[in-house]
Parts: C-alpha cells; structure tokens; sequence
C-alpha cells in the first residue's frame, strides 16, 4: 500500500532487513524503520531469528 511504513525490532538472532538496495545487519533489540512500499529485505543470518514488525499505513 502506498505510504506504508514497517518498524522492525530483533528479538533473537541475527538478520539483514530494509530496503533491498541498502539492507542492513540486525541483532537483539536493534530497531530499523523503512519503507515498506518499496522493494525490501528480511533474511535470517542464523537459526531461530525472530522479531516484530508493525507496519504503519499513513
């Protein structure tokens, strides 16, 4: 949807998330903020990765 906004934090694990030109690295308790009406990125980078993400529809 466009305007779309997706908040993401690391529980456990590590990841590589946002947008897919530049994903970055992840791990417990980091947060990233990105555009989610934009191609993107999340990759576990380990078993058991886990995380939250709400997504904010403007």
């Amino acid at each position: 949807m466009p305007g779309t906004v997706e908040h993401l934090v690391i529980g456990v694990g590590r990841a590589l998330a946002g947008p897919l030109d530049e994903p970055v690295e992840l791990g417990p308790g980091d947060y990233l903020s990105y555009p989610g009406d934009a191609p993107h990125v999340f990759t576990a980078l380990v078993p058991d990765t886990s995380g939250v993400i709400v997504m904010e529809h403007v």
